[in-house]
This record gives structure tokens, C-alpha cells and sequence, in this order.
């Protein structure tokens, strides 16, 4: 009797339910199952009616709305100019100090494809845009009885340093603007958040804007200069179109969708501009546009642009799909039947689908006895852990968009799993290798597992290594030629090892399980890499592996900071690696800590401390030239000759606050 007055009931709920839901979500007699619904990822143009269906879809079905901004994605090369096609390898002495024999440049991705830094050089100038464009100090006066003067005003500024001499260094202009930085010739780009310029420094005393592009209320995302172009990332916080920037027309059949698979959320707050602008006019040569969210990874080869988007965990329609298969186990005929009218309704979404099916079986569970409901729902607990796992792949994963960079065509795939960084995507020999982690959140950390895919030139999976370090996630990725470097990190540091040479049959060669983990690996040469990261007490360390034996690498050497931050940690244009003389250079806080490798010992030898009396005077960058670093803060520039370890020179960029030349 009791099981009959519960059917009725649920009987009755469910008729209120489908008459509620089907009234709130039906719009003119038509519902929101749209066109471009589809159970394979896809990118694809839109038209008028697809692009109108996609921004309905968006602000009905919960794709989501967030206010952060995805990074562009860089695995890092160090690059040393040189003035010559030939010269030594050994440490160079270098007896004319008006000349610059060698210089660094941006510790950048793919080598020839410069990035965007607030450090420039040419060898014998130095653009410096420091990083807070609000100062707010109090400068103290030692020797005197209280403090000196205040300043409280906007910088913003590119300072402009003749280099050579070092003794003689000075600061001899500046431009009243700043942001990241690009040197090509004599063309100075300087790219804030709304507006991009290009100044001719051909005479660098007194450069003369050549031109200036206003975004148009979008905003600078990221970019990547190569072959005369600069590739420009840029969003806005809206689904629009058509759109205009930088005078170019931006129209449906260029405005690109994404078609999620199922079960998947798709977070679309915001739309992506994606253009190739020529550095020399400034006018803008090809653009596209894509919806996306906060989530995304850009990476450029010298071939393609690759743009993602994370595809979040819709564990409701896991559960639904679970209980579409297995209700039958659980429940009666009737009650089974009535469940799965409720999961194969095409009416309402699957929120509207689980949320009812809840408070069917809390009814359910209310007409049984304790014990047999505790057993029951113990049974379904443990059958779906084992089913989510058996399904693992499709609890998240990653949509990514390969643009040509030239001609702008466009090719999409899809991985399972969330990318980490930058580091997570490289191509090689037209394949791209992408590694991923899937499940690192709180729900499911004991069972997060870690892959790394390979993909064809139409990003059809064909290679994968699935499964490592279960319960871990990917702290570093760094992909060398056909070998893979992978960290993965809960409780001990497990440096992986990945043979890609054979692209369909990917193996892992190696591992190595050391305390702490690694978040940048950088390639020293003859087999070696510098990992930079922290032991386990959280404490900063430089780790030495030697990776010759693939089968067994090595931590040759680790140096221990008493610091818990550096910039270098998830910023690579932070960290020098000078080649010739096997330095590296990290900042940390007001430091720039500076070490040799020698003998496969890791060596500090010198610690170069800027003012401490200044606010927001953190270490921000360094640079070499012949061989002297210069190191850099908001407020100082100090010069070090690495043959003495002496500082040279100290430049107080204070001085020249009042000095903007508009």
C-alpha cells in the first residue's frame, strides 16, 4: 500500500514537473535543442542563425560566465644573439666594451619566434618596461632622521638604456608608455591592455611613433612576432558579431563555434580575436574570432597557431548516463520506467534532469526500510565510482582549434583532460604532442590520472600514454625534439621520461621519484636540464637532472633557497640561462641570485640585492651583454661583471620619474 501511494505521488510530481519545465524552456513553439547540438567536438564558421542559436545557447543553458583571462602558451628556448655567424663556445673576454659580442634574448618558445617582455635588447641599447604601472613609495634616507620624499603618481614608462660601456651605463630617454615589449630592427611595439604602438628607435634619443592601434573596448591577451608579422590574441568580454578591429571586418563565415561533445559544459563568456598584423604599417592582414572562456592556451609553432579551451566535468550527465544503463538493477520495472522517462525527456537540460531524478529517489528511498535503503544506496554509490572510472576519459577534456598561420584555415580536435600551461602542446614533425590531467579538483584528487596524446595534421588522436601518477597532477611539461620531460606531483616529484619517436606508439623510458617538485624544466645542453620548483617544505630549489640514460635519469645536484617565490616559478622570460658560461640567474623577491654549474655542482656566486627601501622594487628580469648581467627592478638597474662578480654600476631609475618625453 505504502509503494502504491508513493507511485501515484511520483506519478503526479513527474506530470508537474514535464508540464513546469516544458513551459519555461519552449520559445514561440520551438525549444533550445539547437543545430549545432552535436556528440563530436567540432570547430566550425558561423551564419547568422547558427551564431544566434550559439549565444541563446550560452545564457539558457548555464555555458557559464567568468572574468579571467587565459595565457598564451610558450614552451621555453633560451636564444643568444650573436654580432658574428662564427665564435667560441668559451667564455668570451671581451676587450672592447663599446661592442656587443653577444646578448640574450627572450627566453622564448619555438626559436626565431619572439614573445612579448618587458625586457628588450639589441646589444647595445636596453628597452625596460617595469611591471607596475602604479608606484606608491616612501623612499627612506639612511643618515637622516626620518623619510625622504614621497611619490605617488602613475608610471608609465619604457626607459630607454644606452648599455655599452658598462661603467658608463645611463638611462637616455624614455617613452611615456608601457606594457610587454618587442624589439624587430628598428621597430619598438609596446603593448598595454587597450592600445598597441610601434615606434621607430632607429635614432633611440629620439623615437617617433610610427603608428598606434586602439582595441576598440577589446583587450590584449597575448601575441608572438615572426616573419614581419606580429600574431596578436586579443578578447572581449562578449559573444558578438560582426565585429571591426584595427579597420578589418571580422563577419560570420570568420567568426569560428565551438560544438561540444556530450556530456560536456562548454564555459563561452567571451569572444577571441585571433589577427596577423604587419609590424612595419601596422595594418592588419588576416583575423579571425572564436567564443570562449576563461580557461584557454595558446601555443604557436612556425606553422600553426593553436588555440584551446578547457571542456569543464558535467558529472550530472555522467550520472544520468549511468543510471540510464543500470536503473534496471536498482529499481522496480515501474519506477525504472518513470526514471528513464525523466533521462531521455529532450525538453529540459540535464541540471532539470537531475535535479528531479533527486527528489524522486529521496521519495523512493523514504518508503524503504533503513537497512535495505543503506545497502541500496551504497550499491549505487560504488557502481557509479567504478563506472565514472571506467569513463574517466569523458569527465573533462580540452578543444583545440589549429590555425594555419598563414592562410588562417582552420582544423579542430579534442583531448581528454585539463592542459596545465604553456608547456603542455608542441609540434614536431606536423604532430602535435599535448599532456593533460584529468580530475584535479578536490572531488575526484585520490583517482586523477595524467596522459600525454599525440595528434595527426587533422588532430585525429593516433599515439597516447595514459595513467601516470595516479592521484597526482602535471606540475611541468617540456617537450625536447622526440622526448618528452613530464613531472607529476601529490606527495614525491615523479620526472617522467616519454619516448615520442615512433608518434603511434608513445612509451614511457624512464622515471625518477625525488621529494618536491619541479614547475620549469629548461634544457642545458649534453643531456642536462635545470628544473626550478620547491622541496617539500615549500622552500625554493634548483634542481640538476641528468637525462643521458633515458632508462634512468639522475638529480645530479640541488641547491635550497630559504625563499618560498620567485617569478621564475611560472614565468620563464623571469629566468637567464647564459650557455657560454653555464649561469643561471633567478629572481627572487629583492634578489637576483646568480649560480654556476661547474663540475655538475650547482654554485651560487653571487647575490645581488636591490634597495630594500623601496616599495614594488621586486627583481623582475635580467639580461646579459659580453659578460656583464644586468639585472632589473622597478626602480634599479645593477650591472654585474661576471669575471670579478663585482657590480659595476647601479642605475636608480627614480631619478628619472620626472623625465617622460611626450
Amino acid at each position: 500500500m505504502k509503494y502504491k501511494i508513493y507511485l501515484i505521488g511520483l506519478l503526479l510530481l513527474f506530470s508537474v514537473f514535464m508540464v513546469s519545465f516544458s513551459g519555461c524552456i519552449k520559445d514561440n513553439g520551438n525549444t533550445h535543442d539547437i543545430t549545432i547540438n552535436s556528440k563530436e567536438f567540432n570547430i566550425i564558421p558561423a551564419n547568422e542563425t547558427s551564431f544566434k542559436e550559439f549565444v541563446k545557447k550560452t545564457s539558457s543553458y548555464g555555458y557559464g560566465y567568468n572574468y579571467m583571462v587565459g595565457g598564451m602558451a610558450t614552451t621555453q628556448e633560451i636564444m643568444t644573439k650573436s654580432a658574428s655567424d662564427s665564435r667560441s663556445s668559451d667564455t668570451i673576454d671581451a676587450t672592447n666594451m663599446n661592442t656587443a659580442d653577444r646578448y640574450s634574448e627572450t627566453n622564448v618558445q619555438v626559436k626565431g619566434i619572439d614573445e612579448a617582455d618587458i625586457l628588450k635588447t639589441d646589444g647595445n641599447y636596453i628597452y625596460f618596461s617595469p611591471e607596475h604601472n602604479l608606484v606608491y613609495m616612501t623612499i627612506y634616507q639612511p643618515g637622516t632622521n626620518g623619510y625622504g620624499k614621497v611619490y605617488d603618481h602613475t608610471l608609465e614608462k619604457t626607459y630607454i638604456i644606452n648599455a655599452l660601456p658598462p661603467e658608463l651605463s645611463e638611462v637616455i630617454g624614455n617613452i611615456p608608455k608601457n606594457g610587454k615589449l618587442y624589439l624587430q630592427d628598428n621597430n619598438l611595439i609596446i603593448m598595454d591592455y587597450e592600445k598597441i604602438y610601434n615606434y621607430n628607435v632607429s635614432d633611440p634619443k629620439n623615437p617617433k611613433l610610427n603608428w598606434k592601434i586602439d582595441l576598440n573596448n577589446t583587450n590584449y591577451v597575448d601575441s608572438r612576432v615572426y616573419g614581419g608579422k606580429l600574431y596578436l590574441i586579443s578578447s572581449k568580454y562578449d559573444i558578438e558579431c560582426p565585429i571591426i578591429l584595427n579597420n578589418f571586418k571580422i563577419d560570420y563565415n570568420n567568426y569560428y563555434l565551438s560544438i561540444v561533445p556530450d556530456p560536456s559544459y562548454y564555459y563561452a563568456d567571451r569572444t577571441y580575436i585571433i589577427s596577423s598584423i604587419d609590424v612595419k604599417s601596422g595594418k592588419t592582414v588576416n583575423s579571425i574570432a572564436t567564443a570562449g572562456g576563461y580557461d584557454t592556451t595558446i601555443y604557436m609553432s612556425k606553422e600553426n597557431i593553436y588555440f584551446t579551451n578547457h571542456i569543464m566535468p558535467n558529472e550530472n550527465k555522467l550520472y544520468i548516463e549511468f543510471l540510464k544503463i543500470n536503473s534496471n538493477e536498482y529499481f522496480s520495472k515501474s519506477t525504472s520506467d518513470l526514471i528513464n522517462q525523466v533521462l531521455n525527456s529532450e525538453i529540459f537540460g540535464d541540471e532539470a534532469k537531475t535535479t528531479q531524478i533527486q527528489i524522486m529517489l529521496e521519495a523512493y528511498f523514504k518508503t524503504l526500510p533503513n537497512e535495505e535503503r543503506m545497502n541500496l544506496q551504497n550499491r549505487i554509490q560504488k557502481d557509479y565510482e567504478l563506472y565514472l572510472e571506467e569513463n574517466w576519459g569523458k569527465l573533462e577534456s580540452t578543444g583545440i582549434m589549429k590555425i594555419n598561420r598563414d592562410t588562417f584555415e582552420v582544423v579542430s580536435g579534442i583531448v581528454p583532460g585539463k592542459l596545465l600551461n604553456q608547456f603542455s602542446m608542441d609540434e614536431y614533425d606536423n604532430k602535435l604532442r599535448v599532456a593533460t590531467t584529468i580530475g584535479d579538483n578536490w572531488r575526484y584528487r585520490e583517482k586523477s590520472t595524467n596522459n600525454l596524446y599525440v595528434l595527426d595534421e587533422e588532430l585525429n588522436i593516433i599515439g597516447s600514454v595514459k595513467d601516470m601518477g595516479k592521484g597526482e597532477r602535471i606540475y611541468a611539461v617540456r617537450f625536447m625534439g622526440d622526448k618528452a620531460y613530464l613531472i607529476t606531483y601529490r606527495e614525491t616529484d615523479p620526472l617522467y621520461i616519454l619516448d615520442l619517436e615512433n608518434p603511434e606508439n608513445p612509451k614511457i623510458t624512464g622515471e625518477l621519484k625525488i621529494p618536491g617538485y619541479s614547475t620549469y624544466l629548461h634544457p642545458i645542453g649534453n643531456n642536462k636540464l635545470i628544473g626550478i620548483g620547491r622541496d617539500d617544505d615549500r622552500k625554493l630549489k634548483i634542481s640538476l637532472y641528468d637525462v643521458s640514460d633515458y632508462n634512468n635519469p639522475k638529480e645530479l645536484d640541488k641547491y635550497k633557497l630559504p625563499e618560498y617565490w620567485s617569478e621564475a616559478l611560472y614565468n620563464h622570460h623571469a629566468f637567464l640561462w647564459d650557455e657560454d658560461n653555464s649561469i643561471v640567474v633567478l629572481p627572487v623577491d629583492k634578489h637576483a641570485y646568480m649560480f654556476k654549474i661547474e663540475n655538475n655542482t650547482i654554485i651560487m656566486k653571487k647575490d645581488d640585492i636591490h634597495n630594500n627601501y623601496y616599495y614594488y622594487n621586486e627583481v623582475l628580469g635580467s639580461l646579459y651583454i659580453n659578460n656583464y648581467i644586468y639585472t632589473f627592478s622597478n626602480n634599479e638597474v645593477h650591472i654585474i661583471d661576471i669575471n670579478s662578480w663585482k657590480t659595476v654600476k647601479k642605475i636608480d631609475l627614480i631619478n628619472y620619474i620626472d623625465d617622460s618625453k611626450n
